[in-house]
């Protein structure tokens, strides 16, 4: 997933806190921002989730190192792939790292003593580069704590959206590649290979991308709902548009979850129907109206591309 892993900590931490939590009251956020503590908790555990994604910060300083007849682009993922979805990706690390970050405000040492802990263990699976990945990763971690602790949210608060954060994160990379290690620094396998329960390739990228769209869903709903905002208004009508997007059907040559930058860029492009809802003068409330038709619209079209691919191959 690219953002959907965010969405989805997002939208079960905030509606457990809005459901179960204390009585929500008013927090402030940087530039003044004020939301209910279900929302910022739920906010915290957004940015947590997409932390594990750091460990590709190490592949963008190998690409000066060129080899021959190789672009940035294709140096870039081949670096990645290295490191990516390892010890950033650990259970195992994220419950040590979510300790780590709740004692930070309570006790730096104590916290700052556990969060040494992960680093060395990114060090023990991957050397130095393991340990200075995990390092970036601890870094970013205490910036969120920081983001965290400045709206008011306590010790057990962020422990909450940590770990739920961090734990979320490698179970919605399975769709998408291959399988993180779960339990690393050991370096055992928990599931053989990425999730694709079709023989079809491209059913198999649109299951993809239908569970992130959900996941994306889930998580604005959430969040509307928690604000009082009723999404049915905000939806266009001109999102129906983008069952226009079944003929793609025709026109891509069979993409799947390997070679998705055609079927992703163009049904993307699709979305841009969401500008038309906007008035003047820009507010809040127009905004909310664009993305919300943006995001039916390529749902529209997502949903078009699939029973027009299913209906002209007959895949199951």
């Amino acid at each position: 997933m690219f953002v959907g892993h965010a969405f989805l900590a997002f939208g079960i931490v905030a509606l457990l806190a809005g459901r179960y939590g204390p009585e929500t009251r008013p927090l402030g956020l940087p530039g003044g921002v004020t939301v209910g503590s279900a929302v910022a908790v739920g906010l915290a555990a957004a940015l947590f989730s997409s932390l594990p994604d750091v460990d590709v910060a190490h592949a963008a300083f190998q690409v000066v190192t060129l080899p021959e007849e190789s672009t940035a682009f294709d140096h870039f993922w081949a670096a990645t792939s290295e490191r990516h979805r390892t010890t950033t990706h650990s259970l195992v690390v994220a419950v040590a790292a979510s300790v780590g970050f709740a004692l930070w405000p309570v006790g730096r040492w104590l916290g700052l003593g556990v969060l040494a802990g992960v680093v060395a263990l990114g060090a023990v699976a991957g050397g130095i580069v393991g340990g200075a990945v995990m390092t970036v990763f601890v870094l970013v971690g205490l910036l969120v704590v920081t983001l965290a602790l400045k709206t008011g949210l306590a010790g057990r608060s962020i422990f909450t959206a940590a770990v739920v954060g961090l734990s979320i994160h490698p179970f919605t990379d399975l769709l998408t590649g291959e399988p993180p290690l779960f339990f690393a620094p050991w370096e055992f396998a928990v599931i053989g290979g990425r999730i694709e329960p079709f023989v079809d390739l491209t059913l198999n990228l649109l299951l993809a991308f239908g569970t992130e769209l959900a996941v994306i869903w889930f998580g604005l709903l959430v969040g509307l709902w928690l604000a009082g905002i009723d999404w049915r208004r905000h939806v266009h009508a001109a999102a129906t548009v983008g069952i226009a997007y079944a003929p793609m059907a025709l026109v891509l040559r069979q993409p799947s979850v390997d070679n998705a930058t055609p079927f992703v860029a163009t049904i993307l492009l699709v979305g841009m129907v969401g500008v038309v809802s906007f008035r003047r003068p820009v507010s809040s409330d127009t905004t909310v109206t664009a993305a919300l038709t943006a995001l039916a619209t390529i749902t529209f079209a997502w949903l078009g591309f699939t029973l027009a691919y299913v209906t002209v191959t007959g895949s199951v």
